[in-house]
Order: structure tokens, then sequence, then C-alpha cells
């Protein structure tokens, strides 16, 4: 839960006080004491008018709180504001109004209402403190800033209103709907790593992963002099598989040659909807995850990046980046994977998922075949049949979302 920072606000309206002046004029050159009551009466409305109309908003707090703070497209979350008035004074009315960004809307249905806001109107009675709650749907992919919210007030005989406008601090994750795809980790790209047995497997050297007690039959270089001595037992080291079951997804969301041209609307959806399902069947598969892309954020206009990591942290990351990416691409995915090249640990399976494989694409995936990872291109319109046979005579997968799979799942 968090307190909404004010801004200045806006006053609008005005007391007569020009009506008011004359009238005191007028009754004192008369002396009459109808007029004189009237003038002060007068007086006193505007001197109340002013003083509830700067006390209006003062000691007025609202917190907001968004619960849940992620949710998949289509899910509907809570927005609750929690209102205190913290002086003695009531309030005749207090408005509150949230603006919705698009692909944000109220979840029930409202004639007649529009649908790019929300609010209420109440009257705060002295220290009272009230409890708002709207009921919102997400209706599409995306990370969006609920907000400004407004708060109204004006004084006790309605001369004057004073607008606030506060900043919430709500963000929402919205992640794409599951596709029905199936699990791509099959034996074109599922390492050796994770077949039943490893026998036969070429251990890494560089990749040092323990002891074990020493066998007949091992190298002798191959002895851990140190801990053989202090454990007073021979010791073996242990080296992680050459193949390893690191799963690095590439997301390119350019859909044409011309990567700063703003992309196909429902192929960037589809590709992200298919990245996001498979990162879920490799997370649950116990692999590490991470996740290169040559999209901007559309919130903060950066590429993102995930590291490589196993749990539930690393997935929830590339998730975030996938709802938060935009139409535009930061450059070419061609250029963009080969620079991450050297970021790749050795023997990665590499999962490019891509609106579409074009021939400078298609050389970068060779590129990345050769330096010795697994990789596999998940497109969504069918290759020429010159480039599917390049890339599958250098031992890259190609697979293309079915229509059945293009679908959003029930």
């Amino acid at each position: 839960m968090v307190a909404a920072p004010a801004h200045l606000g806006t006053r609008t309206g005005q007391f007569p006080w020009a009506a008011a002046v004359l009238l005191a004029l007028i009754a004192a050159i008369s002396r009459e004491g109808g007029l004189i009551v009237l003038a002060t009466g007068v007086a006193v409305a505007g001197a109340v008018v002013e003083i509830t109309a700067r006390l209006a908003l003062l000691a007025v707090e609202v917190r907001a709180e968004l619960l849940p703070a992620r949710v998949v497209s289509g899910e509907t979350f809570t927005v609750t504001f929690a209102v205190a008035n913290r002086k003695a004074l009531p309030l005749p009315w207090l408005e509150i109004r949230l603006n919705l960004p698009e692909g944000i809307e109220p979840a029930t249905d409202q004639r007649g209402r529009a649908r790019s806001s929300i609010g209420a109107g109440f009257g705060p009675r002295p220290f009272e403190r009230v409890k708002l709650r709207f009921l919102l749907r997400a209706s599409q992919r995306g990370a969006f800033v609920l907000g400004p919210l407004r708060l109204r007030a004006s004084d006790w005989l309605g001369f004057i209103r004073d607008d606030r406008t506060l900043s919430p601090g709500l963000t929402l994750i919205a992640y794409p709907a599951p596709l029905a795809v199936r699990d791509r980790h099959l034996p074109s790209l599922r390492p050796l790593a994770e077949t039943a047995t490893r026998r036969g497997l070429l251990p890494d050297p560089l990749r040092f992963r323990g002891v074990r007690e020493h066998r007949i039959g091992d190298a002798r270089k191959e002895i851990h002099w140190k801990a053989s001595a202090r454990l007073r037992r021979l010791q073996t080291k242990l080296y992680e598989p050459a193949t390893s079951l690191d799963a690095i997804f590439l997301v390119n969301v350019a859909s044409y040659d011309q990567y700063w041209i703003q992309a196909d609307p429902d192929a960037t959806e589809l590709v992200v909807s298919a990245a996001a399902e498979l990162l879920r069947l490799a997370a649950e598969a116990g692999r590490q995850v991470g996740l290169i892309t040559n999209g901007l954020d559309n919130i903060t206009h950066e590429r993102p990046r995930s590291a490589l990591g196993r749990g539930p942290r690393p997935l929830v990351r590339s998730l975030d980046i996938l709802a938060r990416l935009g139409p535009y691409a930061a450059a070419a995915p061609e250029a963009v994977f080969l620079r991450e090249r050297g970021r790749i640990p050795w023997g990665a399976s590499l999962i490019v998922v891509t609106p579409r494989l074009g021939t400078s694409l298609a050389q970068a995936c060779v590129a990345l075949r050769r330096a010795h990872h697994r990789v596999m291109v998940v497109t969504v319109q069918e290759p020429p049949e010159d480039i599917v046979r390049q890339v599958r005579s250098s031992g890259v997968a190609i697979d293309v979302l079915a229509g059945s799979e293009a679908g959003r799942a029930v």
C-alpha cells in the first residue's frame, strides 16, 4: 500500500465579493436594519466559503493498493482506495476518479458510463475513513500505469471547487494469454543431458562441479589432490556435461526487414504469447531460463534482458519483460542476437521465436549453431524453402506455429 503524493491543485469559482461589498455600502448608507442584517449574513457566508474552501482537501489522504499486481490478459484485479479525512471538518462532497489507460476497463458492464475512468462521490464525516474497491479487467497484454487520480471537493456552500491531481503509483503487469502450444523441447531441442543416462556425455573441464570418491578406472589426472589430502581418501574431480540444460529464448518483435517500422500487432502478440508459454514449459522442466530480445520496454523505452537462472524469480523476470514489450524494435534481431553471443553459456539451447525467418536472421541462427549451441526457430510465417534447406543443413531445427496453436487457449 503506497501513499499517493499530491501535486499542486487548482481552484475554480469564487464568492461574489463585489455584490457583498455593494450590499454592505447600501446598508451603511441607508442604515436599514434588514439590509444591515443581510449584509452581515453575506459577509459571514463569504468567510465560511473562504475558510472551508481552503481546508477542503487539507488532511485528506488517499492510499492505493493493487491486488494482484500481475495478471494474465483477460483476468480481473481489484483497485482499493483508502480515503481518510484526518480533520474535524466534514466535507459536503468529495469525488475521487481514476483514469484508466487503454487496455484496462471496468469488469462490470456499466451502460451509459465512460469506461476510461472509474470513481465515486461521497461526503466524508470528521475523522472518517472510507474504503473504495473497484473491479477491473486487463483486456490485453502489457504494462499499464494507472492514473492520474483526481480529487475534487468544495466549500460548504458550493461556490469554490478545489481539484487536486495525485499519482497513485499503480503499475499492472498483464501477461499474455496462454497458447495451445505443445512442448517443443523434443529430441531436436532437448539436450542429451536430459535423457535417462548420462554415460557417454563428454565432461567440460571448465565447468567444475565437485568431487567424489576415487574408483577403479578413474584417470590419474582427474584426482583432486587437495581434497584427497583433506579427507584422507582419494577424490576424483567431477565436471558438468558439455551439453547444458540452459534454455535461452531469443525473441524478435520485428515483423519486417526494416526493424524500425512498427511491428504487425497480431504477429507480435502471437510471438510474445508463444515465448511466454515455452518459457513456462522450460522452467517447469527444471531448466535454467533466460531471455534476450530486440524489443523495447513500453514504459522505460529500453531494451530489457533477463539473466540466466533457475527458479521462480528468473521466470517472473522473463515474463515481465515479455508483458512489457512494445511494438517497436531497438535493432535488427540478427545484430542483437550475435552481439549477445559472447554472454551466452557454451552449449546452451537457443530458442528463436520470431514472426518471420528472413535471410539475415537465418544466417545468424547458423552462426549460433556453429558456436556449439542447439538452435531451434519457432516462427509464425512459413519460411521460404531455400532458407529452410539452408538452416536445416546446418543442424538448426525449424517449427512453425500451427493454426490451432495460434489461437488462444480456452
